[in-house]
């Protein structure tokens, strides 16, 4: 894969996680794709991803994938982002977090995924004042 594909590949792919394209994101996903979260300290497979999806998505009103900075290199990517959640409360956190992902004829194949787990709580609306909306 070019530098293009790769950079278009990493936009679609969160451009569908934000808007809840779930089907575009099985599409995405190498069949063997498997995702390692640094917070779970485990991997799943990508078919375990998607059907994890709707109810992550129902905790939040809205999410987007902000401010990315994406690196490329051969077969992959790494992208530092913001996503910025609005609860259903109101309440609106952020939360920085990187992904390095390996990606093969078009599909993600493998993804790392890491972020700081004592700022998830204040993300989600737990803990802190609610802030005004």
């Amino acid at each position: 894969m070019t530098d293009g594909e790769i950079r278009e590949l990493c936009h679609r792919f969160f451009d569908a996680y934000q808007d809840r394209r779930v089907d575009e994101l099985a599409e995405i996903y190498a069949p063997d794709c498997i995702i390692w979260h640094n917070v779970f300290g485990r991997e799943t497979t990508g078919a375990e991803n998607l059907a994890a999806l709707p109810k992550s998505y129902a905790g939040q009103r809205r999410r987007t994938y902000d401010d990315r900075t994406i690196n490329t290199f051969e077969g992959g990517f790494v992208i530092q982002y913001t996503l910025a959640g609005v609860q259903h409360d109101g309440h609106r956190g952020a939360l920085w977090i990187c992904i390095v992902a390996l990606c093969k004829d078009g599909k993600i194949t493998r993804i790392d995924e890491y972020m700081d787990s004592s700022k998830f709580a204040a993300w989600a609306g737990r803990g802190r004042p609610r802030s005004e909306s």
